[in-house]
């Protein structure tokens, strides 16, 4: 079984039978509704519990008054709960709270079985809401830390992104097709996505540092468009061009540096001179090396982007 689906599992029965227990001990009626409650309020993550469990507060909190209003007005019926639903429902999506519809109306409910509304039967339904809601809190103040894990998918991350840098900066010196590798840049988008969704989940779950793994995360979001855009280039540069060896220079340069603080700072100022000494050079004489020019200065820009992504990453302030 599924470690998170495991995890939820044992949790979701921890806080049912727990709210029950107590509801039970409270002498409570319809005790069995907070293990239902605290079923309905186990979340994957401590944020999405929390966050649920306010907000079906809150729906209950109204539909008890919506609900014991209708009953006392117009009696205990059937046709007065459809009211009742008739004036919840709507107010319950404006004020967002709809999330609160089944299991506040499962307690309005209780208000018919009762067929009267008073202070001790409000307090039941409460602490029934509240029972179930805190157990689900508590459950799900155990959450897993999954930061080595993500630590080690970033570093394979990094290492994909040096590979990839070190292909396209051979591939502009040696007979190399850059489009065999496509599978590559694929794998690394699929690691990056699998990276992203565990780093929110971390976040979510308030995990120390989270929000900024995940910041960093997206940041390598954008390197990685940066490479898809130099991979799409280099398609058009051939390894015989001369001007190819300056770029060449740089990505390797860039791979190799590419978690070292400070040693990128060196990149980009080599990126640089080797931009300003093909801007020095004389023109091209033909169409078809014009366009290759165009697209090796275009490359320069993307490099040159992707180093200022990269720098903040590896010499962000703490």
């Amino acid at each position: 079984m599924n470690e998170t689906i495991l995890i939820r599992t044992l949790k979701t029965a921890f806080a049912a039978i727990a709210s029950i227990v107590v509801a039970n001990t409270l002498s409570l009626d319809f005790s069995a509704a907070a293990g239902i409650i605290a079923i309905l309020n186990v979340f994957d993550t401590r944020k999405a519990t929390t966050d649920g469990g306010l907000r079906r507060t809150l729906s209950a909190i109204l539909a008890l008054a919506i609900g014991g209003i209708c009953f006392e007005l117009f009696g205990y019926k059937t046709w007065v709960f459809g009211l009742y639903l008739l004036i919840f429902v709507p107010v319950s999506f404006i004020l967002n709270i709809q999330l609160g519809l089944g299991p506040s109306s499962v307690i309005v409910t209780h208000l018919m079985s009762f067929g009267d509304v008073n202070k001790f039967i409000i307090l039941n339904e409460m602490a029934l809401v509240f029972i179930g809601t805190g157990f689900a809190m508590i459950t799900n103040f155990y959450a897993p830390n999954k930061q080595k894990k993500l630590h080690k998918l970033v570093s394979s991350i990094d290492n994909q992104i040096k590979f990839l840098l070190n292909l396209f900066g051979e591939s502009l010196v040696a007979n190399i097709d850059v489009s065999l590798y496509r599978d590559r840049i694929e794998k690394l988008d699929k690691d990056l996505d699998k990276a992203i969704e565990m780093a929110v989940i971390e976040s979510e779950n308030m995990i120390e540092n989270s929000n900024v793994m995940l910041y960093d995360l997206h940041l390598r979001e954008r390197e990685l468009n940066y490479l898809k855009d130099i991979y799409n280039d280099l398609k058009s540069i051939p390894s015989e061009y001369d001007e190819g060896h300056y770029l060449s220079k740089i990505l390797i340069d860039t791979a190799n540096n590419l978690t070292e603080k400070d040693a990128i700072v060196d990149v980009k100022a080599r990126l640089i001179y080797f931009k300003e000494h093909v801007e020095m050079m004389e023109l091209p004489k033909n169409h078809k090396d014009f366009v290759i020019r165009a697209t090796v200065f275009q490359v320069f820009r993307t490099i040159d982007q992707f180093i200022d992504v990269n720098n903040y990453i590896v010499n962000k302030p703490i």
